[in-house]
């Protein structure tokens, strides 16, 4: 008995060890602090300020020569397209106009396949009490306790009728 319990307090304090450690750890692994900055993701971003502009004096253009450059490597990614920009904006508009699927009925028989797929409640009130189904009822059921009584007295005479028995 000792023992478990001695074994449950070793687990317990082993546990509150770990959780102690991962509070400490795991807010400086999450804000990159094994990056190398003392700051975590502002001195990571102050360090790449900082590198951006000195390849930027570096350089040496102007800064609308290098976003020119940057845009015209951009566009050198993409593969070239002839076409002229009204070309380009009716094949855009075709697309985009594409991919909304065409109905070629007529009005009517679109009408009609919307009323053919509507549902058409219809109601029906009652008169009353129908009396013609209560003497189908009636009759149904006398027939049947009369078929009953006559199977019941053929079998009970059959019973009492003295030429079946034997000797």
């Amino acid at each position: 008995m000792f023992r478990s319990t001695h074994t449950i307090k070793r687990m317990a304090a082993g546990l509150a060890v770990a959780a102690a450690m991962a509070t400490l750890v795991v807010p400086t692994a999450l804000a990159g602090g094994n990056s190398g900055y003392r700051d975590g993701w502002y001195g990571w971003a102050v360090a790449l300020t900082k590198q951006q502009h000195a390849k930027a004096s570096i350089d040496g253009r102007s800064p609308d020569t290098r976003d020119a450059a940057a845009a015209a490597q951009q566009t050198a990614l993409t593969p070239l397209d002839g076409r002229s920009p009204d070309t380009r904006d009716a094949a855009t508009l075709a697309q985009q106009t594409g991919l909304v699927p065409l109905d070629g009925r007529s009005p009517d028989t679109f009408d009609a396949a919307v009323l053919a797929h509507s549902p058409t409640v219809t109601v029906y009130r009652s008169p009353g009490f129908e009396w013609g189904d209560f003497g189908i009822g009636v009759a149904a059921a006398l027939g049947a306790i009369a078929l009953m009584l006559g199977l019941g007295a053929g079998a009970r005479g059959v019973r009492r009728s003295p030429g079946l028995r034997s000797a």
